[in-house]
């Protein structure tokens, strides 16, 4: 076990970020896909995903359709999924219905938030409660480009597709000695 999860969102249909995400993420263990998987001609994703030596876990974008499903050979879960990864628990939802999937990460106590939908990467803390979104791996948003993220031991990182640059890097748990000097 590598105890690495490879964690992506609105691929689109296109395969260049997802191979990109998956020479970057080295040996995993697994992949959480935040949904908008496909599109119309993307047979070739679709192969890839479903020959993956390890399991891709989907939750149901908003424009994923029954017919996904079966090229994905993979079940989309809708509204949202949960993992129990690590010790952590883990829900990945779309993201389209996000106060909905706010409140219930914060009702269930989960550790970690997966969701995407709006094309734009973000690491935020709530409480317990850190929630993720890798930005899209095909039609990155404002100044973000295409991105994915990985889950390793000591936290969690976003980085660019394109040359692997780091974009963001949080620990599981914050850093006390930090938060306390912004007490005053």
């Amino acid at each position: 076990m590598n105890k690495r999860l490879g964690v992506i969102s609105d691929t689109h249909g296109e395969m260049e970020g997802w191979s990109r995400a998956l020479g970057l993420w080295g040996r995993i263990d697994g992949v959480l896909h935040a949904g908008d998987v496909l599109s119309p001609g993307a047979e070739e994703l679709a192969d890839s995903i479903r020959t993956v030596p390890f399991p891709v876990i989907i939750s149901k974008g908003n424009i994923d359709s029954p017919e996904d499903e079966g090229l994905l050979g993979r079940p989309l879960m809708a509204p949202y999924c949960t993992v129990w990864w690590n010790g952590l628990l883990i829900l990945v939802g779309h993201g389209d219905h996000f106060p909905r999937l706010r409140e219930t990460a914060l009702s269930c106590g989960a550790d970690l938030v997966v969701y995407g939908h709006t094309h734009i990467s973000s690491i935020v803390r709530e409480g317990g409660t850190i929630f993720l979104n890798p930005g899209s791996a095909s039609l990155p948003k404002g100044r973000d480009p295409a991105s994915a993220a990985l889950l390793d031991e000591e936290g969690i990182s976003i980085f660019v597709l394109q040359n692997g640059e780091l974009l963001h890097r949080e620990p599981w748990q914050p850093d006390r000695s930090t938060a306390d000097n912004f007490r005053g």
